[in-house]
């Protein structure tokens, strides 16, 4: 039986380039939703998302985010920040909402990519209103790719990265 959410991980790719087309509301409203409903440590739910989508905002944040320049042309991106105070967790859990806004994306066909990481987005945070007591982690672009993808993937071999009941013991 197939299984729509391992395929999505099976494939998913970082992608750059996007297409000069906008996404559907409902869409960019899932993909959010989809950070929003993430599990959460003790049910703390420590983020907040700034779903960026005017054309002079991608823009800057094309210029501010060092690893991601290509936001510049996404159709959306999400910044996504944290509460400081609640430290590992937080981190730990806006990475997650992170990685469910990308899978959500993908299942719709919405390519995206992590730009950026906690304590170097400061800029980002100044410019779009983000208060001291959060931290950015990171932005996310979405957007139609620009050329066809196929998720293939070059992974180490499964016996390398998982064992079986103890350390170094496998899993075949």
């Amino acid at each position: 039986m197939a299984n729509e959410v391992f395929e999505s991980v099976r494939t998913i790719l970082a992608v750059r380039e996007y297409a000069d087309r906008e996404i559907p509301e409902d869409i960019v409203r899932r993909i959010v939703e989809a950070g929003r409903l993430t599990a959460s440590g003790s049910n703390v739910q420590p983020w907040h998302f700034i779903l960026v989508r005017e054309r002079a905002a991608l823009r800057k944040l094309g210029g501010l985010v060092r690893t991601g320049p290509y936001t510049a042309t996404a159709a959306a991106a999400v910044i996504v920040a944290y509460e400081k105070e609640k430290g590992e967790i937080g981190l730990s859990d806006a990475s997650r909402a992170i990685q469910s806004m990308m899978l959500s994306a993908w299942g719709d066909g919405i390519a995206s990519n992590w730009t950026g990481f906690a304590g170097r987005l400061e800029a980002v945070g100044k410019e779009f209103g983000v208060p001291d007591t959060h931290e950015v982690l990171a932005v996310v672009p979405f957007g139609y790719p620009k050329q066809r993808v196929i998720g293939r993937k070059k992974r180490k071999p499964v016996s390398e990265v998982a064992s079986a009941e103890r350390f170094d013991t496998p899993l075949t």
